[in-house]
């Protein structure tokens, strides 16, 4: 039989390896459920992020569609406008006392924009109350408590501003200034493929459009067309005197005449642009690109070539355009220029790539006055030869709202037929091979007045 302190030495060795053995043990199960702890809250945290994320996507998009509900109010809202101002009466410049919305009312509220101005002419909200549209949801489960919180219109602006696209290779534009007179317009500038159409062009896309070996203006096939390369466009014009005949619309007299077209080729080498040659037009002077009134060649001229005119498009441009050209405009045959027979046609003779643009219609002197705000928030008005636009299209401001998310919305409204038809081919072929079809549309006008001419 062993001692009894040898006993006590077995039983605590045999202790202490058992106690090991469980520690050893818990630490595994605390370690264990420490990683499935974090692996749990790292797919909730996903989850949650993705739920709000779900909900934040909702709130935005449900916003943006309260937005565009003030757009849809505005155009007829602007509609109403016009319905009012078709017979030319004048109004006081001041609400009426009736209860009902007048005419008098909506030219008043045209010509004091506010945030409830659609509203007010639509009659969404009080007469002389203000406050946010609420938006019926059709799905009443969703609450959003979408609302369009501030609509403006305005139909005085600086410029006009457009698309053209493979779908819309045209846009005819008719000039409507606000207080300046037409002929007092020297000069265009025209602006093309913006940030939003581009993506990163220069030296790696090489768009020189010229060859140094034939030094004439040289246009890729559609294969190696890319969409990073500024396009071609072509800007005519037709204008008139006070009073004209139908055959001005074939004679150049001296400098002037009464339509003509000019085709901008954009490039990136700058010394291309700005030397001239047998068959092409240099555009750039060294700081801008300018074209000469002389340009301005009409259509059925046989006598002089219309040549291609090279503008210089950087690749470091700092503003919202690639491509910008001034372009001199020529005086109409016969006299000055009437404010009514005012027009340009901008179009993409090649249909792609698809590009924004813009039009500035300048002065020649000062013709109108514009608030610059300085460095130190303050305001400051001088003097610009940059003539104002008078309803030649409507701009709108307008801010949705989903719950406390806003989203705003500006956008620009054509007040006039955009659908008006002017032709881009005096013949269209349809078919191919044998079967192709010659198709000619003829339009005949008629004078009233004589009936023993036929009519």
């Amino acid at each position: 039989m062993l001692p009894y302190r040898i006993l006590e030495n077995n039983l605590n060795r045999k202790n202490k390896i058992s106690f090991k053995k469980g520690a050893a043990s818990f630490y595994i199960v605390a370690f264990s459920t420490l990683i499935l702890v974090i692996i749990a809250s790292s797919f909730a945290a996903i989850i949650i992020s993705e739920i709000t994320r779900t909900l934040n996507d909702d709130l935005s998009q449900s916003a943006y569609d309260s937005a565009l509900a003030g757009v849809e109010d505005a155009k007829v809202a602007f509609y109403n406008y016009q319905n009012c101002i078709k017979n030319n009466q004048v109004y006081d410049d001041s609400l009426t006392t009736s209860p009902e919305i007048t005419c008098q009312d909506i030219v008043y509220w045209m010509n004091h924009p506010d945030c409830d101005m659609v509203s007010h002419i639509l009659g969404r909200v009080g007469k002389y109350e203000v406050g946010e549209v609420s938006i019926q949801e059709t799905n009443v489960a969703n609450n959003m408590m979408q609302a369009y919180t501030c609509v403006k219109m305005d139909t005085v602006l600086e410029d006009y501003r457009s698309t053209l696209s493979s779908s819309n290779r045209a846009r005819l534009i008719k000039v409507k200034l606000d207080d300046v007179e037409a002929d007092r317009i020297n000069a265009v500038k025209l602006s093309w493929y913006s940030d939003v159409n581009s993506g990163v062009y220069g030296e790696k896309y090489e768009f020189t459009n010229f060859s140094t070996e034939t030094s004439s203006v040289v246009f890729p096939s559609l294969i190696q067309h890319r969409a990073s390369t500024p396009p071609t466009l072509a800007l005519q014009l037709v204008q008139t005197a006070g009073t004209f005949n139908f055959n001005d619309f074939d004679v150049s007299v001296g400098d002037t005449t009464n339509r003509g077209t000019v085709y901008l080729v954009p490039t990136n080498s700058e010394a291309n642009a700005s030397s001239s040659g047998a068959t092409f037009n240099g555009a750039y002077n060294g700081t801008e690109n300018v074209v000469a009134a002389s340009y301005f060649v009409k259509s059925n001229d046989k006598t002089s070539k219309n040549l291609p005119n090279l503008v210089y498009c950087s690749d470091k441009t700092t503003g919202p355009y690639a491509c910008s050209a001034t372009l001199m405009l020529p005086k109409p045959v016969g006299g000055t220029r009437n404010d009514d027979t005012f027009l340009f046609v901008v179009s993409l003779p090649y249909g792609r790539p698809s590009t924004d643009f813009t039009m500035e219609f300048l002065c020649d002197g000062y013709c109108n006055e514009k608030i610059v705000i300085a460095d130190d928030g303050t305001e400051e008005v001088i003097e610009t030869n940059q003539a104002e636009l008078q309803e030649m299209q409507i701009s709108v401001d307008s801010t949705g709202r989903a719950n406390d998310l806003y989203r705003r919305v500006e956008t620009r409204l054509e007040s006039g037929d955009t659908s008006f038809p002017y032709p881009l081919y005096a013949i269209q072929l349809l078919g191919d091979g044998d079967g192709s079809l010659l198709k000619k549309d003829l339009t005949v006008t008629c004078e009233w007045n004589f009936p023993e001419k036929g009519c």
